[in-house]
């Protein structure tokens, strides 16, 4: 049965199509009457390759092509997000799951429409001298911080790869992915979790990639597409929409990748061709035709959320899921009919 976050960005440019929240100017976003109009707020939880399908949904006028007009708000973190979708500054949060959880838990009213991203797009890589699993056993492992995304992903991941995390692994809360690329170049980690196109580095430096989450099998409702119970129920036809904008800008990223690179570019402005492709290329293994959200996948974040905050165990994967929308595009073949 099915049911049902991207580093933050901090660049200061600003365009017609995005505006980077600050945490100084959120009380703009959350308090201000201007948002409420006829534009269609969408927010994004930073700023990163996972979300290309809201950018080419944007660019290349797909949402439009389904009578919306929208506008994409960058915020830093989910958290932020997730306070502007509540206060009507946004209507759409587009990001992290987790955070919506962990609101949906603490009781706001929010709930996840479709999850594009139902695994860790992380990558395990080791030191020069280690080329395989059983070589990890008792190495140090870097992850942001104990209890983080990246320290439950790499403990399910090291489970799935037959180590023990809690008896062959030494795991050390060291930072974000850029401070643990450079304590494992430093040679103070054994081996560490990154995202593409950091990967490409790695390899050019002689480290080993040495397992893909999701090639492993991790299942975790990472990134998804959300809305207030309220507004869902109350703007069914714009929901609709907008889920109809998000599922065509999937199919359009695997038929056109030069134009879907030139989008990554111009949001992340990586200006290098090879991380490009290398992020691109990544994607095409994660990005679903379907998304459905898993039972699977929102488990694993309830189940981590619940060993600190145990009112996560008493909800369900269903608790937190409207699967209505996307049924009616199924039934209807929309979801099939974009991809052809």
């Amino acid at each position: 049965m099915k049911r049902g976050n991207a580093k933050a960005g901090c660049d200061s440019y600003l365009q017609k199509t995005v505006r980077i929240v600050f945490p100084a100017l959120v009380v703009l976003v959350l308090g201000s009457s201007d948002l409420l109009g006829s534009m269609l707020r969408i927010g994004s939880a930073g700023v990163g390759g996972a979300f290309l399908p809201l950018w080419v949904a944007q660019d290349k006028g797909l949402f439009k092509k389904y009578g919306l007009d929208t506008e994409v708000i960058t915020f830093q973190g989910g958290p932020l997000a997730v306070q502007s979708l509540l206060a009507g500054g946004i209507r759409f949060h587009v990001g992290g799951t987790s955070s919506i959880i962990e609101a949906k838990i603490g009781g706001a009213d929010v709930v996840t429409l479709g999850v594009y991203i139902d695994t860790l797009p992380y990558i395990l890589v080791s030191s020069r001298s280690i080329t395989s699993t059983d070589q990890l056993r008792g190495k140090r492992f870097g992850v942001s911080r104990l209890g983080s995304t990246s320290d439950i992903a790499l403990r399910v991941a090291l489970q799935k790869l037959g180590i023990h995390p809690e008896k062959e692994a030494i795991m050390l809360g060291i930072g974000d992915q850029s401070t643990r690329f450079a304590a494992l170049k430093a040679g103070t980690l054994d081996a560490t979790v990154i995202s593409p196109p950091l990967t490409i580095a790695a390899r050019k430096l002689g480290f080993n990639l040495i397992a893909s989450f999701h090639e492993a099998g991790v299942t975790w409702a990472y990134d998804s597409l959300d809305t207030t119970v309220e507004f869902a129920r109350n703007n069914r036809q714009t929901v609709l929409n907008f889920v109809k904008g998000f599922i065509e800008a999937l199919a359009f990223i695997r038929k056109n990748k030069q134009e879907s690179l030139d989008v990554l570019d111009k949001w992340m402005r990586l200006r290098d061709s090879e991380s490009l492709a290398e992020t691109y290329d990544y994607l095409l293994k994660i990005l679903p035709q379907k998304p459905y959200p898993t039972d699977e996948g929102i488990q694993a974040i309830l189940d981590a959320v619940g060993t600190r905050n145990p009112k996560a165990r008493k909800f369900r994967p269903r608790d937190f899921v409207d699967m209505t929308f996307l049924k009616e595009l199924d039934r209807i073949g929309f979801l099939d009919d974009v991809f052809k």
